[in-house]
C-alpha cells in the first residue's frame, strides 16, 4: 500500500485514529472520522464517531484484565471501568501490546503526550516480542505502536508532520505484512477495516464500500457494526447506517456511545430532511446517553451536548451559534478529568 499522504491527510489520520483508544493501525477520540459536518467552520460541530480503532481479542487470555478492559471499553462504553482494568493489566499482563495501546487513550485525552510516547514505545516492544510466536499480531501491533508514536510526533512540543510521516508509512508496511500472514483474521480485519474507512474519507480514490465489506468479516460484531455505521453514515446511506447501528445496539445494549450514535444519525437525518419526528427522537436519545456520562470520555460528553443543542435549534428553527465550545467549558469546569464530570452544565 504505497501512496503519498498530504500533511492535511496525515493530520486527519493521526488525530482521528488515536483519540478514543489508540488501538488502531493507522492513527486517532478522534472525535470523528471526518463526518457529515466536516466542512462546518465551527470545529465542535463535527459529529463524533469516536473512532476507537479496536481490537478483537485473538490470543488474549479469557478472563485477563486486558480482556475485561476491552469489553468494558468497547462493549459497555465504560471508560472508567476500563481504566481500572488497564491499570491492573499493566502489572498482570505486561507482555500484551494491547495493554499499552489501550492505556494510551487516557494520557492522550489529558494532553500528556510524553506518557503517550512511553506507551507507544512499550506497544512496539511488546509486539516485537510476539514475532516468534504470533507474527501476525506482532506485525499488527508494531503498526499500532508506530501509529501512536506518529501521533506523539504530531502533538509534542515543536512537533509536526515530518516526524510522523515516516512512522505512518511504516504503519502501512506492518499492516500489509500482517495481512499477508493471515488475510482472514478477524482481529486484523477489524483494525484494517477501520483504517480503510479513515483513508476512504481522506485519500482520493479510496473506497468506503470496500472497508465496509471487510468489516463484515470482523469480530466482535458490535464493533464491526459500529464501523459499518460510520461508513454508511459518511456515504449518506442513512437506511443502511440505521440498520447497522440498531444491530450494534442489540448486541451491546448497555453502551451509551451506541445510543449517542443512534441519536447522531437521527439528528443528521432530521436536519437534512427537516423531520421533526427524527429531531425529537434524537434529543431524547442524546439525553439517554448523557445519563451515563460517568462512563464516558469528557470529549464525548461535550459532543452529546453540542449535537443535542443543534437538534434543539433545528427543531425550534433558531440559530445554533450557542451550540459550540462545550468541550472547552467542560475542561475548564472539570480540570484534570478525562472520564465523567464533577461539575455538571445546566441542561436546558
Amino acid at each position: 500500500m504505497k501512496f503519498k499522504l498530504s500533511v492535511r491527510t496525515l493530520l486527519a489520520i493521526a488525530t482521528t485514529t488515536l483519540t478514543q483508544s489508540a488501538i488502531i493501525a493507522s492513527t486517532i477520540h478522534f472525535n470523528s472520522i471526518i463526518a457529515p459536518a466536516f466542512a462546518n467552520p465551527k470545529p465542535a460541530a463535527k459529529p463524533n464517531s469516536n473512532m476507537i480503532l479496536p481490537a478483537a481479542g485473538s490470543r488474549i487470555r479469557k478472563g485477563s484484565n486486558v480482556e475485561r478492559a476491552k469489553e468494558a471499553m468497547f462493549r459497555d462504553g465504560d471508560y472508567a471501568k476500563a481504566r481500572t482494568y488497564l491499570n491492573l493489566a499493566l502489572k498482570t499482563e505486561p507482555n500484551e501490546p494491547l495493554t499499552y495501546a489501550m492505556s494510551t487513550l487516557y494520557p492522550f485525552s489529558a494532553g500528556d503526550f510524553e506518557q503517550v510516547k512511553i506507551y507507544g514505545d512499550r506497544t512496539v516492544k511488546a509486539a516485537a516480542q510476539l514475532m516468534s510466536t504470533n507474527p501476525m499480531r506482532g506485525n499488527l501491533y508494531q503498526g499500532v505502536g508506530l501509529a501512536i508514536l506518529a501521533v506523539y510526533e504530531m502533538k509534542k512540543e515543536n512537533g509536526g508532520a515530518l516526524g510522523a510521516l515516516s512512522k505512518l508509512q511504516m504503519v502501512f508496511e506492518y499492516i500489509d505484512k500482517a495481512k499477508t500472514l493471515a488475510p482472514n483474521n478477524s482481529e486484523l480485519n477489524l483494525i484494517k477495516g477501520y483504517m480503510d474507512l479513515l483513508l476512504a474519507v481522506n485519500v482520493p480514490f479510496s473506497d468506503a464500500n470496500q472497508a465496509i465489506e471487510q468489516l463484515k468479516n470482523a469480530e466482535p460484531k458490535y464493533l464491526a457494526l459500529r464501523g459499518m455505521y460510520i461508513g454508511h453514515r459518511d456515504l449518506k446511506e442513512y437506511d443502511k447506517a440505521n440498520t447497522a447501528i440498531d444491530a450494534a445496539r442489540k448486541l451491546a445494549p448497555q453502551n451509551p456511545e451506541l445510543t449517542y450514535y443512534k441519536a447522531q444519525l437521527l439528528g443528521i437525518r432530521g436536519r437534512e430532511q427537516r423531520s421533526e419526528t427524527d429531531l425529537r427522537a434524537a434529543i431524547k436519545l442524546f439525553e439517554t446517553a448523557y445519563q451515563k456520562r460517568d462512563r464516558l470520555l469528557l470529549s464525548t460528553i461535550a459532543q452529546i451536548l453540542s449535537e443535542r443543542c443543534q437538534a434543539q435549534s433545528s427543531l425550534a428553527k433558531t440559530s445554533s451559534d450557542s451550540c459550540y465550545g462545550f468541550e472547552a467549558q467542560l475542561k475548564q469546569d472539570n480540570p484534570n478529568l478525562v472520564v465523567g464530570l464533577t461539575k455538571l452544565p445546566v441542561l436546558n
